[in-house]
């Protein structure tokens, strides 16, 4: 039935077009939705693996740094460890976080102090209050650290960084035709 739809339905040039933009709006929502939302990719990979089992973890460490050049950001790399039978097993989770600044200027190294320190204590905050899980392959020494458990968390995301890429976009024409249209109407009058 769905075929038969498609070839009477969609084979003509104009719904093809609009089926496909339609198919790429969906496809932008529903990422858009599951990058802000740690939540849901808990929820999404505790669904696709099912065998996974959670662990408690008893010693977790942040460690902040700068990462310059075209992203400009701190990012946080967090040790964490959790029993498995007997043993104590340390893993080191990179780039788990991140707080990107979107200064159009070189950031100074005051700046660069003040957004690792904010999202140091953004993450100490995150492990104080037990926001976070550690999910382990039951098959492997595979793990995975998930902070925090948040229903959305924009600083982090793929949805933060298309929204700032979008009003970039947007906002740079915007500004030359306003101070073209600006100059256009004041001008250099003689």
């Amino acid at each position: 039935m769905a075929i038969l739809l498609y070839i009477i339905i969609f084979r003509t040039p104009i719904f093809s077009k609009l089926f496909l933009f339609f198919l790429a709006a969906t496809y932008i929502f529903i990422l858009f939705i599951y990058s802000v939302s740690p939540k849901i990719q808990y929820i999404e990979f505790k669904t696709t693996h099912p065998s996974w089992v959670e662990v408690e973890g008893n010693s977790l460490r942040v460690d902040v740094n700068w990462q310059g050049g075209k992203t400009r950001r701190s990012v946080a790399d967090i040790t964490y460890q959790y029993r498995n039978h007997n043993t104590i097993v340390k893993k080191i989770g990179n780039n788990i976080l991140k707080n990107n600044t979107y200064s159009v200027f070189w950031n100074s190294e005051k700046e660069k102090k003040e957004s690792n320190q904010k999202l140091k204590n953004l993450v100490e905050t995150y492990i104080q209050k037990k926001n976070y899980k550690i999910l382990k392959n039951p098959d492997s020494e595979e793990s995975k650290l998930f902070i925090p458990l948040n229903n959305v968390l924009l600083s982090s995301s793929f949805g933060d960084e298309f929204l700032v890429t979008v009003s970039k976009v947007m906002l740079v024409p915007f500004f030359f035709m306003l101070i073209l249209f600006f100059w256009k109407d004041k001008g250099f009058k003689k």
